[in-house]
């Protein structure tokens, strides 16, 4: 807070996160952690693959993510970690300590799956 300013600012840790996972959720090459859902979840859902810390003006910020097949894991999560530090620090003003990508999963894409079935099909 600058001198002479008459009051606080807070931000809750519930905004962080939705900012993180918003953030995470516009990077190429993740799917959602859910079966049958192709995109990283947005919402109340998304609170489950995010966890935020907030100490004063330090974030720490844990992601779980799923990441799609054909998509190098080190690009995507090195993506999610630029992407979500500078979006947390570009709207709250807060400063990002770390971002700690979780890779729990490599999922092949619903069309990859949906076309590899229609080739089954038609060589039947």
């Amino acid at each position: 807070m600058a001198e002479g300013d008459k009051g606080s600012v807070g931000i809750s840790r519930d905004v962080v996160t939705a900012i993180a996972g918003i953030a995470a959720s516009e990077i190429d090459g993740i799917a959602n952690l859910r079966a049958g859902e192709s995109a990283f979840r947005r919402g109340e859902g998304m609170k489950r693959f995010v966890d935020t810390t907030v100490d004063g003006d330090v974030v720490t910020v844990t992601v779980r993510i799923t990441v799609l097949y054909g998509n190098p894991i080190h690009k995507v999560a090195k993506q999610v970690q630029t992407r979500i530090k500078a979006e947390i620090e570009r709207m709250t003003g807060l400063r990002v300590s770390a971002v700690n990508v979780d890779v729990q999963r490599l999922v092949e894409s619903e069309e990859d799956h949906e076309a590899e079935e229609a080739e089954e099909a038609e060589e039947e």
